[in-house]
């Protein structure tokens, strides 16, 4: 009876062990090389006001994942402050965990979700570079597979293309524009009723 108990628990722990996903920080099989918008299949980009070329220079970079779109904690972080970043950009476009591991999505089998941060710069986090102004930027959650082992462990190639840049979004001038326009409109209406 005490083989058997001692067995089972052994296989469960095996299983608890396995019954996680695992992913490989790298784009190193994504193709989209003419798309800075691509959708999947994506690379990385630089952007200094004019269009976005492949980056082709070591970058950092944070990697966020989980079973869950609104609870993803972070697997990886690599920074040229400590050259953790070091030869991360073997190819233009490309990026590849110099370390070469495979990392775990607690409770996640088939598939996961994910997010990215990247920037340039000596800069410790990505909320740092975005204060320096140095080319940043973040990627949507996307959904990538992971694979339990034995089997392969997949790179990110579901990931959309993440444009990396200090030129404010589009967004913001749109806000600005329209807080123009409410400005506009108030001295207008403003001057309207004075002249009544």
């Amino acid at each position: 009876m005490k083989k058997i108990i001692t067995s089972a628990f052994l296989i469960g722990s095996a299983l608890g062990v396995y019954a996680q996903g695992y992913i490989a920080l790298d784009n190193l099989s994504n193709t989209n090389t003419a798309n800075p918008l691509a959708t999947a299949s994506g690379l990385f980009w630089l952007s200094t006001g004019g269009m976005p070329v492949l980056i082709n220079q070591d970058f950092n970079a944070a990697f966020y994942g989980g079973v869950t779109s609104n609870n993803l904690s972070l697997i990886a972080t690599f920074l040229l402050s400590n050259g953790t970043a070091t030869h991360d950009n073997p190819f233009p476009g490309m990026f590849s965990d110099p370390t070469g591991n495979g990392y775990p999505i607690p409770g996640a089998t088939t598939s996961a979700f994910f997010q990215i941060q990247a920037w340039t710069g000596n800069f410790n986090s990505y909320v740092a570079a975005l204060n320096g102004d140095a080319p940043a930027a973040q990627s949507p959650i996307f959904i990538n597979s992971v694979s339990v082992p034995p089997g392969g462990i997949p790179s990110l190639d579901s990931m959309p293309a993440v444009v990396l840049s200090s030129v404010p979004e589009p967004s913001t001038f749109a806000l600005l524009g329209i807080g123009g326009l409410y400005v506009l409109l108030w001295r207008w209406q403003k001057k309207t009723n004075y002249d009544r």
